[in-house]
């Protein structure tokens, strides 16, 4: 099967969840596009305290991160991405639907402020989810050849959702005008967001689970249907539960506490490595692209100047992103990495003296935001390694969701660098679905299998037959 027909399958088959994707960043982005009135309601004018606001989800995701990716790893991706997209939809409706201070009610305000932060608290929870849960799908699902083009599609969708927020917030604001939008239709994007959630939570429930998920439930079940219930004194060997079977001992289902417990143990280098995977992009999404419309709306730009700049900007990364993920294919995804944070981390500065120079300026922002950030946004985030392709392929099915969900995005490329040292070392396997997915191609045309693995090895590394990995070559094309 060629690239263009597993893009086309995983679409057919998977459309749900990248809806899902779409609908979930829409609700993550809409609420920074209309700080500037939130302010006002909620916030009594800080617009210190509007941000942190914002800021609240980021406490969340951790734990949600935690959560859900271990209720993923243990009862089924499906089941976790219903319940990320149900909790986001609660949290985005909800915030629609509270009173606020500009009732005139002290404590209907208070009231209002207070179950705002839970709400954002609970889209957080959710959004730690469904990121790394798609993210999950695609690489389990998608052909080992082209993941850097199939998880693109998570990059296009979430570009999507962030454009269809600000779009929204547009037209509600051009339709009802400003003093409207002041007063009362600030509501209408957040409860909007009900009508593609509920098609999307419909179309989840047909959504298949990955054939290597379903292989590690199978082989979990088979461990335990042939180990000893319980041992000769009838105590239960509760410290180790996925003892192999072999061993004599008595084999137990893993628990959510004791699989969060064995990924910190087991896989804490990957997990590091992964923190400090996204902090580039992280900062260029909230502050780059979210925050900077907040500062343009403060500094005097007019409302559809800056939506032509979010317009262009969001349009150039959808457009670059399968030409960035058949870059990281080709050439590996630390060469798309490293050359992507390399070049923000000598333009970020410059581009933003330029920006804030001259804030109400067409051109300027235009240049700056639009086209400069846009094109780091496109290298440094189609395919950064956690958890999408990278650090989505070192960790096993069992433990892959938990594992990637609970990445925060708070370190720099220094963690990137220790990995490949402890790899060098053998301390450290930077892949588990390709051999080598860093530096050089993903998929060796001799082998008929991943680079640096045998044909053989292909089968038992990736989970995939011999059938999928002698694909033609059609796969090493654009498209």
């Amino acid at each position: 099967m060629g690239t263009k027909a597993n893009l086309t399958g995983l679409l057919r088959v998977y459309w749900s969840l990248l809806l899902g994707n779409i609908v979930e960043w829409y609700e993550y982005a809409v609420y920074g596009y209309l700080a500037v009135y939130l302010e006002h309601h909620f916030f009594q004018g800080s617009e210190v305290a509007t941000w942190l606001g914002f800021a609240v989800t980021f406490l969340a995701r951790p734990l949600g991160g935690v959560v859900l990716g271990s209720i993923g790893d243990t009862y089924g991706r499906g089941f976790s991405v219903n319940l990320s997209i149900v909790g986001m939809l609660l949290g985005t409706c909800g915030q629609g639907l509270l009173p606020t201070y500009s009732s005139g009610n002290n404590v209907l305000g208070t009231i209002g402020l207070i179950v705002l932060v839970i709400l954002r608290f609970v889209q957080g929870l959710s959004a730690a989810g469904e990121i790394s849960t798609i993210s999950t799908y695609l690489t389990e699902v998608g052909e080992k050849k082209s993941l850097g083009r199939s998880i693109s599609l998570v990059s296009i969708t979430a570009n999507l959702g962030f454009l269809l927020a600000k779009g929204v917030v547009w037209l509600v604001t051009l339709v009802c005008g400003v003093e409207n939008v002041k007063s009362w239709a600030w509501r209408l994007p957040f409860i909007l967001a009900l009508i593609p959630g509920l098609i999307a939570v419909w179309g989840r429930q047909y959504v298949p689970e990955s054939e290597e998920f379903v292989q590690e439930q199978r082989k979990q079940s088979t461990r335990e249907s042939t180990a000893d219930p319980v041992d000769s004194v009838g105590v239960e060997n509760s410290h180790h539960p996925d003892v192999e079977a072999d061993s004599g001992t008595v084999v137990r289902r893993e628990t959510t506490v004791s699989r969060v417990q064995s990924v910190f143990s087991s896989h804490w280098a990957s997990m590091l490595i992964g923190v400090g995977s996204v902090a580039s992009f992280a900062i260029l999404q909230y502050g780059g692209f979210v925050w900077t419309q907040s500062f343009l709306a403060h500094h005097g730009m007019t409302r559809d100047n800056r939506m032509l700049v979010g317009l262009c900007a969001r349009l150039l990364m959808i457009v670059l992103a399968v030409p960035v993920g058949w870059l990281a294919d080709v050439k590996g995804v630390g060469f798309v990495t490293f050359i992507g944070a390399g070049g923000l981390a000598v333009t970020a500065v410059p581009l933003w003296w330029m920006l804030q120079s001259n804030p109400t300026s067409l051109e300027t922002v235009l240049l700056t935001l639009g086209i400069g950030f846009a094109l780091n946004g496109a290298m440094v985030g189609t395919v950064r390694p956690s958890p999408q392709l990278g650090f989505g392929e070192v960790d096993p099915t069992g433990s892959r969701h938990s594992a990637g969900a609970r990445r925060i995005h708070h370190f720099g490329d220094g963690a990137r660098r220790s990995g490949l040292r402890l790899q060098r070392q053998e301390k450290l396997r930077m892949a588990h679905v390709r051999a080598e997915p860093y530096f050089s191609k993903a998929y060796d045309k001799g082998t008929g299998g991943p680079c640096g693995l045998s044909e053989s090895e292909s089968d038992t590394t990736t989970g995939t037959s011999s059938e999928s990995m002698n694909a033609d070559s059609s796969g090493d094309e654009l498209s």
